[in-house]
C-alpha cells in the first residue's frame, strides 16, 4: 500500500465531515455510492460481498425510512392515511417524513461503509502503532482479545464439522456439550501459548518508575478544570468562559498521558514510508473539511429541511466536484492484490 495510515485517517476524517456536515440528500446519495465504489474495489470480487452490501444500504434505508414515517406525522404531502381509531398505525403518512428518514438512512450507510473501507485498508497493527505509548499495553491486550473472535469462530466450525463426520447431530440442548467443551479447551490452550509467548518477549516484565508529584496532581487537576469549566458555562452569570478552563483541563489530562508514555519502552522494527500519494490526500482531505466546514458565501446547498412542505434539495457543483475526490486513493492504490480464498 502506497499510502500512509495517517493520510487514511485523514481521508476517513473528511468523509465524516462531508456526512455529518449536511443533510442534502443528493450530496449524501453521491457520498454513498462513492464508497460503495471504493468498498467493491478494495474487497475481493465476491458476489457475495457485492450483494450483502446492497442489502444491508437497502435494509438501513428501509428500517430508518419506515421508524421515522411511523414517529413523525408531520408534513403536507400525505401519502397514506390510516384511520385513526386504529392503534398505532392510524394517521397521516407523508413524503416529508419519508424524505427525512431516507436521509437518516444515508447518514448511517456512509458512515458504516467508511469504516468498513478503513478496516479494509489499513491493518490492525498499523492502527495499533498510532496509539500513544501510554496506552500501549492496554492496546496490544484488545488486539489479541480481537482476535480470540475470529479464532474461535474457526475452531467452532471444524469442532462442528468434526462432529459431523462423527454422526452428531445437534437437536437438543445436550447435544453442543461435544462442541463446547473443546471449544473451552481449545481457547485455554490459545490464551496459554500467548501468555508464554509475551513473557518470553518480555512484555510482563516490570520497571519500578518513581511517580513525581506533577504525575499525580495532573489527572485531578484536569478533572477539577473540567468540571469547573462545564459549571461556569451551564450558570451563565459570570463573564469568563468556561472553555477555557475546558480547555486547560484537557491539556493537563493530555499532558500527563505524554508523561507516563516516556515510560514504556517500545521498539519499531519498520517505519512506515511518507510518499507522494500521501501527501496529495492528507492536502485533498483537509480542503474538503474547509468546503464543507466553511461554506462559500451565498452557497446554503448543505442544509435541507423537507418539513413542512417537501421540495426538491439544490445540488452545488463544487460540492459535488469535492465529493467526488473521496475517490483519489484509488489513483495511488494501483492494482489491489486479493488474498486467494
Amino acid at each position: 500500500m502506497n499510502i500512509h495510515t495517517y493520510a487514511w485517517l485523514a481521508w476517513l476524517i473528511s468523509g465524516l465531515v462531508i456526512i455529518t456536515t449536511t443533510r442534502n440528500p443528493l450530496i449524501l446519495l453521491l457520498v454513498d455510492l462513492i464508497l460503495i465504489i471504493f468498498q467493491i474495489w478494495v474487497t475481493p470480487p465476491s458476489k457475495r460481498i457485492l450483494k450483502t452490501t446492497f442489502q444491508f444500504s437497502l435494509s438501513v434505508l428501509t428500517l430508518s425510512t419506515i421508524l421515522n414515517m411511523f414517529i413523525s406525522r408531520f408534513g403536507e404531502t400525505v401519502l397514506i392515511s390510516i384511520p385513526t381509531s386504529i392503534p398505532l398505525l392510524g394517521g397521516n403518512f407523508t413524503l416529508e417524513a419519508f424524505i427525512y428518514g431516507f436521509t437518516n438512512g444515508l447518514i448511517l450507510i456512509g458512515i458504516f461503509t467508511l469504516f468498513t473501507i478503513l478496516n479494509q485498508v489499513v491493518s490492525v497493527h498499523s492502527l495499533v502503532r498510532l496509539i500513544p505509548q501510554a496506552f500501549h499495553p492496554v492496546a496490544v491486550i484488545t488486539m489479541i482479545a480481537m482476535t480470540f473472535i475470529p479464532a474461535s469462530q474457526k475452531q467452532f466450525q471444524a469442532i462442528k464439522e468434526a462432529q459431523a463426520i462423527r454422526g452428531q447431530q445437534l437437536q437438543k440442548l445436550q447435544d453442543w456439550l461435544p462442541l463446547i467443551i473443546p471449544l473451552l479447551i481449545g481457547g485455554l490452550e490459545r490464551a496459554m501459548q500467548i501468555a508464554e509467548a509475551m513473557t518470553a518477549r518480555g512484555f510482563s516484565a516490570q520497571t519500578e518508575n518513581k511517580t513525581s508529584f506533577l504525575e499525580k496532581a495532573l489527572l485531578p487537576l484536569g478533572l477539577l478544570l473540567i468540571i469547573l469549566g462545564w459549571i461556569l458555562e451551564l450558570s451563565g452569570q459570570f463573564p469568563f468562559s468556561g472553555w477555557w478552563l475546558i480547555s486547560a483541563g484537557l491539556l493537563a489530562i493530555f499532558s500527563l498521558f505524554f508523561i507516563t508514555g516516556k515510560y514504556v519502552k517500545k521498539t519499531t522494527y519498520a517505519v512506515e514510508p511518507w510518499r507522494s500519494a500521501s501527501t496529495w490526500i492528507m492536502g485533498l482531505a483537509l480542503l474538503i473539511s474547509i468546503v464543507f466546514i466553511f461554506p462559500l458565501p451565498g452557497e446554503a446547498t448543505l442544509m435541507y429541511e423537507p418539513y413542512p412542505l417537501v421540495t426538491f434539495p439544490a445540488f452545488s457543483i463544487l460540492h459535488g466536484l469535492f465529493t467526488l475526490s473521496l475517490l483519489t486513493p484509488i489513483l495511488f492504490m494501483g492494482d489491489v492484490k486479493h488474498d486467494p480464498d
